[in-house]
């Protein structure tokens, strides 16, 4: 397995965190699953399906070529071949509002089909593209034009610019950013989660869980209570039901369950059910 990142253009930056492209060729015949968990990136995923297997939900449907994904506040499933080409972008929490001028909460655990946003030709354009390097240019292009045409929200913007975007997880800091922008709490909560598609709160829940992603995977089990404690939970019961809800999994059973790779809250396992 291939999994590179890519530089973001300045310009780019507070909108767009990375590029990303995860390719594997093999003449090994295995299915992959890959769950996703919980994850407060939007992203954007294009699928080379001319000779690489397709993505498949756990319906068994293929995905669109090219399709967004919105910020997921629950565990997903989906697989492919032990031979394809993906190539994507990871979000900054607000971006999807700011270039498609949607109500973030609409996208929220769903995943459409970029052609049913925004009536283009881009993923026609990414398929004939001769490598990575030229998507990366050309989704730069396309969203730099976007940026351009865009009325994001000052607030939102400044939000995550900063660093109060890591202060969501209690009433007070709430307080004391709407009372810094000179609104109302609610006018605060109304706008995030229009602009993020969660609320303050989830969004600061989920944040934490990704933090203990990071963490648990380099501690024993007996130590949990020491992640819990280090990431502020109240306890470690709390800690395990959020770990639960987000991923579907135990810590546990997170920890020992090896993967093949990752991207992002998603980790890719080969299918004992295959």
């Amino acid at each position: 397995m291939t999994y590179k990142q890519y530089a973001v253009h300045p310009d780019l930056k507070d909108w767009i965190r990375y590029f990303w492209s995860y390719d594997v060729c093999t003449s090994e015949t295995q299915v992959l699953h890959v769950r996703s968990f919980a994850d407060r990136y939007p992203r954007l995923i294009f699928q080379d399906i001319r000779s690489f297997s397709p993505i498949k939900g756990a319906d068994g449907g293929i995905k669109p070529i090219c399709y967004l994904s919105g910020v997921d506040t629950q565990p997903t499933d989906a697989f492919w071949d032990s031979r394809f080409s993906h190539f994507g972008i990871s979000f900054q929490p607000h971006a999807l509002h700011t270039f498609f001028g949607i109500n973030a909460a609409d996208l929220t655990d769903q995943m459409p089909d970029i052609g049913l946003l925004d009536k283009t030709e881009i993923a026609t354009l990414l398929t004939d593209a001769h490598d990575h390097l030229e998507r990366v240019a050309l989704l730069s292009h396309y969203f730099y034009k976007k940026i351009a045409q865009a009325k994001g929200d000052t607030i939102i913007n400044n939000l995550f610019q900063g660093d109060w975007a890591d202060r969501l997880d209690n009433e007070k800091s709430l307080a004391a950013i709407a009372s810094h922008y000179h609104i109302s709490e609610r006018q605060l909560q109304r706008k995030f989660k229009q602009n993020v598609g969660v609320s303050a709160r989830k969004f600061a829940r989920i944040a934490k869980f990704e933090k203990s992603l990071q963490a648990i995977s380099a501690v024993q089990y007996g130590n949990l209570t020491q992640v819990a404690y280090d990431l502020e939970y109240t306890d470690q019961s709390h800690f395990i039901k959020d770990f639960k809800l987000f991923s579907g999994l135990s810590p546990y059973d997170f920890v020992r369950q090896a993967n093949l790779g990752s991207e992002s809250a998603s980790f890719i396992y080969p299918d004992p059910m295959a």
